[in-house]
């Protein structure tokens, strides 16, 4: 659960860089700003790569079965997504409910300014205003949906890397 909660702060740090990105983007700016996000991204499964060889090097002996690292690394990610998903919940249901038509509307006045094709623009605001309808809780459910999809592969990638038999 540590090394969840270590990652867990990692995705939550990266969620508010996310949310001030986007909404410097549509004002025409933050594009340093999407690079430290897919930075801090991409940096995720290494940091649960070193956690993870950590604890089997520390905790372990220095061995460890392939299942017994992808347990590790599954319920590490689990903790993660908890964690992240509280922190999602908590900005979209109560800091700004209205983030997405909000961006919505910004982005409509940005591109239309900019000459922006109509066809482009009623799509990222059809997606915001989409997102936008939904529920706090379907929100969160699609988020957690899609990482548990994707991070049960990953962890079944870094299992393969990080164990070593005795």
């Amino acid at each position: 659960m540590r090394d969840g909660t270590i990652l867990g702060c990692l995705w939550t740090v990266t969620f508010a860089l996310s949310i001030v990105m986007l909404k410097m983007l549509v004002n025409g700016q933050g594009l340093l700003m999407s690079f430290a996000v897919l930075a801090m991204t991409l940096m995720s499964p290494f940091v649960a790569y070193k956690l993870a060889a950590k604890h089997r090097d520390n905790e372990r002996d220095g061995a460890m079965t392939f299942g017994e690292a992808w347990t590790y690394i599954a319920i590490m990610y689990l903790c993660a997504i908890l964690l992240s998903a509280i922190a999602q919940y908590v900005y979209y249901a109560y800091i700004d409910p209205s983030s997405f038509s909000d961006l919505s509307a910004q982005f409509a006045a940005f591109a239309v300014s900019n000459g922006m094709d109509e066809t482009s623009i009623r799509m990222f605001t059809d997606a915001f205003d989409k997102m936008g309808q939904q529920s706090t809780g379907e929100m969160l459910l699609s988020i957690i949906t899609g990482h548990l999809s994707r991070d049960l592969i990953i962890a079944t990638i870094l299992a393969l890397i990080v164990k070593k038999n005795p």
